[in-house]
């Protein structure tokens, strides 16, 4: 029972597959690297001691060549990758066998908590489960069986093996996955068709997903063309790409639709409807525009393609399968709506600016009336001062110092106001000012003294 859950909810499970594929092909990358594409990468890399003497030369051989420096740079990082992977997995092991452990625990310690009737009616609960489960994957395997003999046939077009890079074609592989996933929880399932099945993608495809070799699939090395080679059958292809000029108004069971499975990121726009119209096949694209407005041009993922015609055959209506496949981020008005929340936020951060400005300006004239009143009171009093230590002062002495405090009571005004405005010390710049102002008193008054 287990693999049959793995086979239907992949998506987990294919991601760890994916990782792992990716890890793979980055050793090999770097095995070939160091030992040759003809060399045995994996047994050079598990012997590090053989590694060593064919580096420095065997007994009665000639000397291999020494490695470079980075070449034994990227020999110590193959090396920690195995031993991380290795590591891993036993961490992987350890823990899955702990899960095991307090799992039967936990079922025993239960099953001594219960009583005769309960173990009873859990027996019947567990075996009705079962029972659930058998008939779900038969009834399944009804379906999926019935699809090849009645559905609607689906080719996925897999000779572009040649235009597609190492990473490009995992992710086709995946895409595969999905589709084969969406075709298996449909209602009414598709024929699905996979040509051109053969090479480095079959071999990646069958390294990435366990179980596919149990796909109630058709698969073929041989091309869509080849296989459909009778003048009916080739009146009957369609090939699906979003250059055609001719719209998809149904399914038609009596067709045969077939999507290219390429993954070239838009680097070969148009090549899949040019190819069909050289071969004489009919082109035909999705009704997307009709039904929904995409935020960029309407180029979907093999398994979006692949999942509108299920839902469309489930349910007969466009609008509704593309509601359900097409995601938000491909819609023009979810794209809409986050410009508009992004104008809606420039504007509230420009409204706030006037805002401040308007307050600076307020405290700029609060500090600037503080600084006249602070600096009139600290004159006033340095005033008294000097008139005592001089003893004596004349009405013109006393005019010219009261004079010099009204004055540079204004200039310590406006210091405070710019310093609120600057952020500054205030305390400091009217400190200074008026010791100058105090300065200014001092030599005013000591040619009085002197005479």
């Amino acid at each position: 029972m287990a693999e049959v859950q793995e086979e239907l909810l992949p998506g987990e499970q294919q991601q760890a597959e994916a990782a792992a594929a990716d890890e793979e092909a980055e050793l090999a990358k770097l095995q070939a690297e160091l030992y040759g594409a003809e060399g045995d990468g994996n047994g050079a890399s598990e012997d590090s001691g053989s590694e060593a003497a064919q580096a420095e030369g065997g007994e009665g051989g000639e000397a291999a060549v020494p490695m470079t420096k980075s070449q034994m740079k990227k020999k110590a990082r193959l090396e920690r990758m195995l031993a991380k992977r290795a590591e891993g997995r036993q961490r992987e092991k350890a823990a899955k066998a702990q899960r095991r452990a307090e799992a039967t625990e936990r079922k025993a310690a239960e099953l001594a908590s219960m009583t005769e009737e309960q173990k009873e009616a859990l027996r019947k609960e567990k075996q009705a489960k079962l029972e659930a489960q058998r008939e779900a994957d038969r009834q399944l395997k009804e379906r999926l069986k019935q699809s090849l003999e009645s559905g609607p046939r689906v080719v996925i077009d897999l000779d572009w093996e040649g235009r597609m890079t190492e990473n490009d074609m995992r992710h086709l592989v995946q895409q595969i996955n999905f589709s084969y996933a969406a075709n298996k929880q449909a209602a009414r399932p598709t024929h699905m068709l996979l040509t051109s099945f053969k090479g480095g993608l079959a071999a990646l495809a069958n390294k990435m997903i366990s179980g596919m070799d149990k796909w109630c699939v058709t698969r073929t090395e041989q091309h869509y063309a080849e296989m459909f080679c009778s003048p009916e059958d080739k009146s009957s292809l369609v090939y699906l790409t979003a250059d055609a000029e001719e719209e998809l108004e149904e399914l038609d069971e009596t067709k045969i639709y077939v999507i290219g499975g390429l993954v070239d990121h838009n680097r070969y726009k148009g090549l899949c409807e040019q190819q069909a119209r050289a071969a004489g096949i009919a082109t035909a694209r999705l009704p997307i525009s009709r039904h929904v407005q995409l935020a960029s041009r309407a180029v979907l993922t093999v398994n979006h393609v692949f999942q509108i015609l299920v839902e469309y055959y489930a349910c007969r209506d466009w609008a509704k399968a593309l509601d359900i496949v097409l995601p938000k981020r491909k819609r023009a008005d979810y794209a809409k709506q986050g410009q508009q929340q992004g104008r809606q936020q420039q504007q509230g951060a420009r409204k706030e600016q006037p805002a401040s400005g308007a307050g600076g300006g307020a405290a700029a004239k609060q500090g600037e009336k503080a600084g006249e009143e602070a600096a009139t009171a600290s004159g006033a009093a340095e005033a008294a001062a000097a008139a005592e230590a001089v003893g004596t002062a004349t009405a013109v002495g006393a005019a010219a110092p009261e004079a010099a405090e009204d004055a540079t009571a204004g200039d310590v005004g406006k210091v405070a106001a710019a310093a609120l405005l600057d952020g500054g010390s205030m305390e400091v710049e009217a400190g200074d000012a008026e010791e100058g102002r105090g300065s200014k008193r001092k030599a005013e008054c000591e040619p009085e003294a002197a005479d």
